[in-house]
């Protein structure tokens, strides 16, 4: 491979980064402005919804701290074993059906001793099609202020960095 090659292959993959950075910002955004605009206290993209793990009423399976994805589903897809998140006034539960008796599902959490209240499927927001470990606890340290301004540098540092690493060899 040419060095010439090399050189725009390395440009390429310097702004792949950036650029994943950029889709996640704008994908936060619009979750955000939905939120606001509709109220929803869970707000979807194309009918998926991110949620952080706060509690630790689904250990083993769901850690606090994890990233869970959410999708929505039609209310006849669920199933008992299936991990699904309802809303409870603004609160989300993310628990596992346990039972279902004529359209009417029981939820748990793994590691609680009492079943939910009874459910119907049209209470559901969705099911769990995907868990990321700890990745919650960077997303919940990037709302706070330290983690925007960290954000924020680092924004900057990629954006100039580059530059201003080549001004200072260039003087000596």
């Amino acid at each position: 491979m040419t060095t010439r090659a090399l050189r725009s292959m390395t440009d390429w993959l310097k702004y792949l980064p950036l650029g994943l950075l950029a889709l996640l910002i704008l994908v936060n955004f619009y979750l955000g402005i939905n939120k606001a605009v509709t109220r929803d206290p869970l707000p979807k993209f194309l009918g998926f919804s991110p949620l952080v793990v706060l509690s630790g009423s689904m250990e083993p399976a769901l850690y606090p701290g994890d990233l869970v994805i959410i999708r929505e589903q039609a209310a006849d897809k669920y199933r008992p074993g299936d991990v699904v998140t309802y809303l409870t006034g603004r609160n989300a539960f993310t628990h596992r059906i346990i039972s279902v008796e004529n359209g009417v599902f029981t939820l748990k959490g793994d590691n609680n001793n009492t079943a939910d209240e009874s459910l119907t499927a049209d209470r559901f927001e969705g099911k769990v099609i995907l868990r990321i470990p700890k990745i919650g606890l960077a997303i919940v340290f990037l709302k706070k202020p330290q983690g925007m301004m960290l954000v924020g540098a680092l924004l900057l540092l990629s954006v100039y960095g580059g530059d201003l690493y080549r001004r200072k060899h260039k003087r000596t």
